[in-house]
């Protein structure tokens, strides 16, 4: 059985799939990329749907699909300041006043001055998504 989920678009810049991309929906909901699947394309606000199919979610952009699934404890701020990466043990504080720090080593550099964060709890840990890089984090205040 099919049903509909949500028919809008993404609300933000769309890179792709990755290993958990983490998408904000224009309604305001989000879904996580629920199993690994590499593809790029750059798209602003694209069109997107979400299917309910055979017990799975599928979103559908640009006819590509993957699965995903809901996340229900989000968290949305900036950094406050500079984002440079992740370096293995990189902390950050928000503009909400909260600091996370990365828990699983990762290093990948990436500049952005006060970039939008979501960070997500997806299966028991947190995963931080910061100016299309992704790394698993716990919150230290």
């Amino acid at each position: 059985m099919n049903k509909l989920v949500f028919d809008g678009c993404i609300d933000s810049d769309f890179e792709g799939f990755n290993d958990n991309m983490i998408f904000k929906m224009s309604n305001g909901t989000y879904w996580i990329q629920a199993r690994y699947e590499y593809w790029y394309h750059y798209a602003y606000r694209p069109k997107a749907t979400i299917n309910y199919e055979n017990g799975r979610y599928k979103l559908i952009v640009f006819n590509r699909s993957i699965e995903v699934q809901p996340l229900y404890d989000v968290i949305e701020s900036r950094i406050n300041g500079t984002f440079e990466g992740w370096n293995g043990h990189s902390k950050y504080k928000l503009a909400n006043g909260q600091v996370w720090e990365q828990t699983t080593y990762k290093y990948e550099y990436k500049y952005s001055y006060s970039p939008q964060v979501i960070v997500a709890n997806y299966g028991g840990r947190y995963i931080m998504s910061v100016a299309g890089t992704r790394a698993v984090v716990r919150k230290i205040s």
